[in-house]
């Protein structure tokens, strides 16, 4: 950057002394107008150098920079600046990650337009890049709720839908009455609005989802490429989240009377365990709160007042909170049991996720510790199937070892890990179930309700559907003429936006208000 002082030390030992005065704001503003003159961390026209890109994390324009970010930035500039000093042809570009809630949320409060707000943000953190002397390319700067970022976003988004990777179906999810909008997991705080503190809702709605659970075994798979350069931890962390299981699904049937009961709408529904070898322990069976059968039983008077007030409690409940204390409600239906025939409790459990499996769990309590401890609370029989090889069962708790199945009629004798294979060929053989991989990833749900995110380009016609936007027509931006109040999505609300002309047809259509999730 500049000519340094050096201090020589002579042969007859000079004690003497040199100073020299470093003057910041004279010395780095000199030279930051020099690297701009002259195009100094710009990547060069030379294609023959060896290319070398180095990206850094974009930061959210928050307005201020902390040191965080500084440590950040100097890393990626060092990586930069040396290899440019070995003559590579360099490219250190920087942006700003700058849709998404945080700006809505930040310009609600202080009464301001989210651009504003957002672009107001992103100039003063540029001043603050510039006098930390980064060595970032300023021709390659970009937010990415720039109109061109958004029409290459929204690009990929029509690719990904023609490929079958993006579709639209209803979720449950965590609606706030007050806020009129979607939050995530993580914005509810004991069963509340982070925001507000209404009490939250679960509302069945339409998202669009990414398809990511198409690639689960293949990013299964790829985690051992990893195995000599990541922590042992993390990549645990990841196969857990994945969470491939092999098991059974087979149906639990209604008895005659609940199957009447039920008007003769449902036979039953599926189930999924990882345990086959557990089946003759099977003493309850439970759905979640949101069930299709739950949801039948309320709308049509079937439960009592104090049951629905019960379930609708529990859907209230975020997915976490629903993890923690265990309670449920008795739904008097029998299920049969699919090889002794036996009658079957079925309950509300809040334990049971729509989200995984069929939102429906056979449960073992002698075998299962989540079981075992709603069995205990509701008084529901323990029946133990699998005994240690050597020593006795504890009654106390559930055994969920391996061992020797007993009470299991023609399994009796067999070790628990033959029969979990056993079990299955059984019951294909007589066609009642089939062996099932299942995972705990699930697809990745990308529509917010929101105003400040990039739209979503589909738009809604009467005669042909769901259609995607022309590419020609991208990108579709934002109106700026909204008034933000904190309350729903400005874009329902907006005069003229939303109406729109079918890509297909040419007829009257609405257009998409849902904005894509920020990480996107």
């Amino acid at each position: 950057m500049f000519r340094k002082a050096r201090l020589f030390r002579s042969q007859n030992n000079f004690t003497g002394s040199f100073k020299f005065e470093y003057n910041a704001k004279t010395i780095e503003k000199q030279w930051q107008e020099y690297w701009a003159q002259n195009r100094s961390f710009e990547p060069s026209e030379d294609f023959i150098k060896e290319k070398k890109y180095i990206l850094s994390m974009f930061p959210f324009p928050s307005g201020r920079l902390h040191m965080g970010h500084v440590r950040n930035y100097t890393l990626s500039d060092a990586f930069a600046r040396y290899y440019r000093q070995q003559d590579f042809n360099v490219l250190h570009p920087i942006g700003f990650d700058s849709f998404g809630m945080p700006a809505e949320n930040a310009a609600i409060k202080n009464g301001s337009h989210p651009k504003k707000w957002t672009y107001d943000n992103i100039d003063y953190m540029k001043g603050e890049f510039k006098s930390l002397g980064f060595s970032f390319s300023k021709e390659r700067e970009l937010a990415t709720s720039d109109e061109l970022y958004t029409k290459f976003e929204q690009g990929f988004i029509i690719d990904m839908y023609e490929k079958g990777l993006l579709y639209r179906k209803k979720g449950f999810l965590n609606w706030c009455p007050s806020c009129h909008t979607v939050l995530a997991n993580e914005q509810v705080i004991e069963g509340s609005c982070w925001r507000c503190d209404t009490v939250v809702v679960k509302k069945d709605m339409n998202q669009y989802y990414f398809k990511i659970t198409k690639y689960a075994d293949e990013l299964l798979e790829d985690l051992h490429k990893l195995e000599n350069g990541w922590p042992k931890q993390v990549l645990t962390m990841q196969e857990n989240w994945i969470g491939k299981s092999n098991g059974l699904e087979f149906q639990l049937r209604f008895d005659d009377v609940s199957f009447v009961k039920l008007k003769k709408n449902f036979e039953g529904f599926y189930v999924f365990t990882t345990r086959p070898d557990t089946i003759y322990g099977v003493s309850y069976a439970a759905l979640a709160p949101e069930h299709e059968i739950v949801t039948y039983m309320i709308e049509n008077s079937l439960l009592d007042d104090e049951t629905v007030v019960k379930i609708k409690q529990m859907k209230n409940a975020s997915s976490i909170d629903r993890q923690k204390e265990k309670s449920g409600v008795a739904l008097g239906l029998d299920i049969l049991h699919p090889l002794t025939n036996k009658k079957i409790p079925l309950w509300v459990a809040n334990f049971v996720l729509m989200d995984y499996g069929s939102g429906a769990v056979m449960a073992v309590p002698a075998h299962d510790e989540r079981d075992f401890d709603f069995a205990k609370k509701y008084d529901l029989p323990i029946n133990a199937v699998i005994k240690p090889f050597e020593g006795e069962l504890e009654s106390d708790k559930a055994y969920t070892d391996a061992g020797e199945l007993f009470n299991s009629e023609m399994f009796d004798g067999m070790n628990s890990k033959e029969a979990h294979s056993k079990i299955i060929e059984y019951f294909e053989e007589k066609k009642i179930g089939k062996k099932t991989t299942n995972y705990k990833l699930k697809d990745w749900g990308v529509s917010r309700q929101r105003y400040w995110g990039a739209p979503i380009p589909f738009v809604h016609c009467e005669g042909c559907g769901i259609v995607m936007e022309k590419k020609e027509n991208l990108p579709i931006a934002l109106p700026e003429d909204i008034e933000i109040t904190g309350e729903g999505n400005p874009l329902e609300k907006h005069p003229s936006w939303k109406h729109c002309k079918c890509p297909k047809c040419d007829g009257d259509a609405i257009r998409e208000t849902d904005t894509m999730d920020t990480f996107v």
